[in-house]
């Protein structure tokens, strides 16, 4: 009898620890899932990522699967700023006849950018209506890049 009453005590033990470890654990760490977001990175009224230079640096390196598209014009991309390492030149002008050629990137992370940001923003814009699932506009364009003290490659 007494052992049936330990037994009884030990599994009404045992539910309250789950009952608390639930509550303390598992419900903070659900709430943040649906709430919380990526440090960094804010999305836009236009469907489209923003981040610093300092979180697309990290992009870069942390991903090869990250593409980077530069919607200056040809002239600007290969003058004195240079452009970002492993950028396509798709110069804003031209986007909309260029999609069929960007088409296979439209899965990938697309990381755009121009000299500032209102045609980079728009760019972005642009491909997220065009389809592309994962497009993530650079603020402060190749500016704030430069200002951020990060490195160009010069075309001259």
């Amino acid at each position: 009898m007494k052992a049936e009453g330990r037994r009884q005590k030990a599994e009404a033990g045992t539910a309250q620890w789950r009952r608390r470890f639930l509550s303390f654990c598992l419900l903070p760490s659900a709430f943040c899932l649906l709430t919380c977001k990526t440090v960094g990175v804010s999305m836009t009224s236009g469907g489209y990522a923003e981040v610093s230079a300092q979180v697309a640096n990290e992009m870069i390196l942390d991903s090869r699967q990250v593409v980077l598209l530069d919607v200056r014009g040809e002239k600007t991309f290969r003058g004195p700023d240079g452009y970002i390492a492993g950028a396509l030149s798709v110069p804003f002008e031209t986007i909309e006849q260029q999609l069929p050629e960007l088409l296979p990137y439209q899965n990938q992370t697309v990381l755009v950018y121009g000299e500032g940001d209102a045609d980079g923003a728009v760019a972005a814009r642009l491909l997220t209506v065009a389809g592309f699932r994962n497009v993530v506009h650079i603020s402060g364009g190749l500016r704030g890049w430069i200002e951020h003290g990060y490195r160009t490659v010069n075309a001259q």
